[in-house]
């Protein structure tokens, strides 16, 4: 599972733009997000979005530095996961709850037309969610909140393995790779492959909110 996620990660940075996923679900073949085939902008989610993944981002920083040691054992930070799956429970229950917009299936087949695909990975990703039972006709807000949950769930699981007082030290350094953090969020050889799947699926989803935000005033 970690050399999966890590070769994903790797391909998918590799080829990933400065926009985010829904400017290939709902761009027509011009430059911009012009064509909306999403759920409306909503303000709760993009707040919601932006502050998990700010503290997922301190939580990964402050776990480089005490990784290997009794500070870095999952006993000491299981209530910041209880956190991290509140926050998207939040977030996929609020999108789901959302009306208008057409369904993420529809806005991808469209993005086909106009010559727009998926990045890497993440076109998998989001087509194995959309064949599964009950999600045929979810947003891609609610489909991207999936995905999220599930990298994280991997990384917890992984740290609750190989971060504690019986597993060699090595194995939990490994798990979040050396400071700084940055190399490991952006970095296309990064070696902290269920890291860099969490990082990958929360940008994802503050950028797919950003780009159906509204311009202020209007």
């Amino acid at each position: 599972m970690a050399l999966r996620n890590k070769t994903a990660g790797r391909r998918y940075w590799r080829l990933r733009t400065k926009r985010s996923i829904l400017c290939f679900l709902v761009a027509a073949g011009v430059a911009g997000c012009t064509v909306q085939l999403t759920a409306p902008y909503n303000e709760d989610i993009d707040q919601e979005a932006s502050s998990l993944q700010t503290n997922f981002l301190r939580f990964v920083a402050n776990l480089q530095m005490v990784a290997g040691t009794p500070q870095g054992y999952y006993s000491q930070h299981q209530q910041q996961y209880s956190d991290f799956e509140a926050s998207l429970a939040i977030i996929r229950m609020r999108s789901e709850a959302l009306p208008g917009g057409v369904p993420c299936g529809h806005a991808i087949e469209q993005g086909k037309k106009a010559a727009r695909t998926l990045s890497g990975s993440m076109q998998g990703e989001v087509s194995t969610r959309l064949s599964q039972p009950g999600l045929a006709n979810a947003s891609c807000i609610t489909i991207l909140a999936i995905i999220a949950e599930d990298q994280m769930e991997r990384l917890r699981s992984q740290h609750q393995r190989r971060c504690n007082p019986t597993a060699p030290p090595t194995l939990c350094t490994t798990l979040f790779s050396s400071p700084p953090i940055f190399n490991i969020v952006t970095n296309a050889q990064s070696d902290a492959p269920l890291v860099s799947a969490v990082s990958i699926s929360l940008n994802e989803l503050v950028g797919a909110e950003r780009d159906i935000k509204p311009p202020s005033g209007s």
